[in-house]
């Protein structure tokens, strides 16, 4: 075997090895898509009717762009009201902070539960989970223009 072939072979086992070692070579980490996520948890937060947020941004070759979104509101809330700007600031931030359109965002909202034994809030049974839902008009009008980060 010559040099030439045995240094292409040795090169095409050492991608393939990384790949299967979970060196993603490609990435596709998204900083819009992070900050999206970053500003929608600290958006929440400040809601009176949030308890706690926490986000989950996946991304890679072999999973595409991924965000988790998980919410816990107060128990005694209108909670379809509540769910709706949720939705609506995750909306807004998703427009003003990433271009990205091959991002799939799933919401997971709780309710409050109750602890056992001393009464610490915990996070409650799942009560909607799904998307952003669709906003009710355009919106470059609602948002202003959208984001050239992906």
């Amino acid at each position: 075997m010559s040099n030439a072939l045995r240094s292409v072979v040795l090169a095409v086992l050492l991608v393939v090895v990384g790949l299967l070692a979970g060196c993603n070579v490609t990435d596709q980490y998204y900083e819009g898509v992070d900050s999206f996520g970053k500003q929608t948890v600290a958006d929440w937060k400040a809601m009176p009717e949030v308890v706690d947020a926490t986000y989950e941004y996946r991304h890679g070759l072999d999973q595409g762009q991924l965000m988790y979104l998980d919410v816990t509101i107060r128990g005694d809330v209108d909670k379809d009201t509540v769910i709706g700007q949720l939705q609506e600031v995750a909306r807004k931030n998703f427009w003003q902070k990433t271009s990205s359109t091959d991002v799939k965002v799933n919401l997971a909202v709780h309710a409050e539960g109750s602890g056992l034994g001393g009464g610490s809030a915990t996070p409650g049974p799942v009560i909607y989970q799904g998307g952003l839902g669709q906003g009710s008009g355009s919106p470059e009008e609602e948002y202003g223009p959208r984001a050239t980060t992906r």
